[in-house]
């Protein structure tokens, strides 16, 4: 049975291996030159094989008058994947209407709304009896067109993880903080092992090691997202891992301005992300008059309604400056979508901006939340 949803490693197609995690994957080498491999390429062997830190809060002053135009509703139409992936086709599997490799999901509402957290450091940061760590590639360093800086990133794949078999894909901005404080490495083997979530595939994404962390984050621009989308993803995750196309097995998460840039992402990207995770997300921060004064709470009120699942981490000494409260904004944006009928999930903590303790112990239910009531499709 051809899987439509999912992306198959082209190296496994053409010699019958699984290269999942074993290393950094395609992207831009030292000399500047791009490596082989794309999205493009891989649905075509597929096709052919017939094989189933604070934010500063002053950013650029040429950050682009054009801001306020490229937020909003410019969003892409959930007609393809990125660079051309297929759209899903039925495939007259045992369930009627799901495709193989989707990710189906019978969440229910548990969870959901607002509440405060209580907890401390959480078992999840652990490795659990019986739970297999999963493989980290080395790092590797992608020279984005978009930006014309080279981006830091590592690939993370759970144990359980199939080349072949779907996977979600999570990608995170601030990826080294995410490794280090959020224990997401150890947290991804646990709920793996445990089956509370899907194998994952997780793209760890840091600034640029030759550019400047608000100037990448902050803006709410069309050029994080292309990145992502048109560049990086297809350069190292197509192809090599098999990741689902499924809108809803992506995840975009982010810590403060990386989490301001996710939720731009989210936003602007609907036909590849319905997932989106802020911890003490600067949603705020573009609403300042040198990126248009993009005020998402706005909006998200006046918008039509996006499909989206979106986890909010605040605290109760969140950020606060001359752009507003973060945790105000936060739970402005949790309402607005809330209202909208979007499953959103706010969570405050009695802790600060920085470090992110409270978004840090809440990581784990964070991910059990995500994807409570999720198994793919086969």
């Amino acid at each position: 049975m051809k899987r439509i949803y999912v992306i198959l490693s082209a190296f496994a197609l053409l010699h019958g291996g699984a290269c999942g995690g074993q290393g950094a994957g395609p992207g831009v080498n030292d000399s500047g030159s791009r490596e082989s491999g794309s999205l493009d390429s891989a649905i075509d062997d597929l096709d052919a094989s017939g094989a189933t830190g604070d934010d500063a809060g002053t950013g650029g002053a040429n950050a682009s008058s054009d801001a306020h135009a490229d937020a909003g509703d410019d969003f892409h139409p959930a007609d393809s994947g990125p660079d051309g992936m297929a759209p899903p086709v039925a495939d007259g599997g045992t369930e009627a209407g799901v495709v193989a490799g989707q990710l189906v999901c019978t969440p229910g509402t548990t969870g959901n709304g607002q509440s405060r957290l209580t907890t401390g450091d959480p078992p999840e940061w652990k490795l659990s009896a019986g739970a297999m760590a999963g493989k980290l590639t080395p790092q590797g360093s992608f020279l984005s067109t978009a930006f014309g800086k080279h981006f830091p990133y590592v690939i993370y794949t759970s144990a359980n993880y199939v080349m072949g078999q779907p996977a979600t894909l999570l990608v995170f901005g601030d990826g080294s903080q995410y490794r280090s404080d959020f224990h997401a490495q150890t947290v991804l083997d646990n709920l793996t092992a445990a089956g509370d979530i899907p194998p994952t595939v997780g793209l760890f994404i840091d600034p640029p090691s030759d550019g400047d962390r608000v100037q990448t984050y902050d803006p709410p621009l069309d050029k994080y997202p292309t990145f992502l989308v048109s560049e990086i993803i297809p350069a190292v995750i197509a192809g090599k891992y098999s990741v689902s196309s499924d809108p809803n097995a992506w995840v975009i998460i982010g810590y403060s301005a990386s989490g301001g840039q996710g939720w731009n992402v989210v936003w602007k990207r609907p036909d590849n992300f319905h997932k989106f995770i802020g911890h003490s997300a600067s949603v705020g921060a573009a609403n300042v008059a040198m990126y248009g004064n993009v005020n998402w709470v706005d909006i998200a009120n006046t918008s039509p309604k996006h499909d989206l699942r979106v986890i909010l981490t605040t605290c109760d000494n969140d950020l606060t400056d001359t752009r507003g409260s973060w945790k105000t904004i936060l739970t402005n944006l949790f309402n607005a979508l809330t209202a909208k009928g979007n499953d959103t999930r706010l969570v405050v903590g009695p802790n600060g901006h920085s470090p992110p303790i409270d978004g840090e112990r809440d990581f784990p239910n964070s991910l059990r939340w995500m994807f409570q009531g999720c198994r793919f499709a086969r």
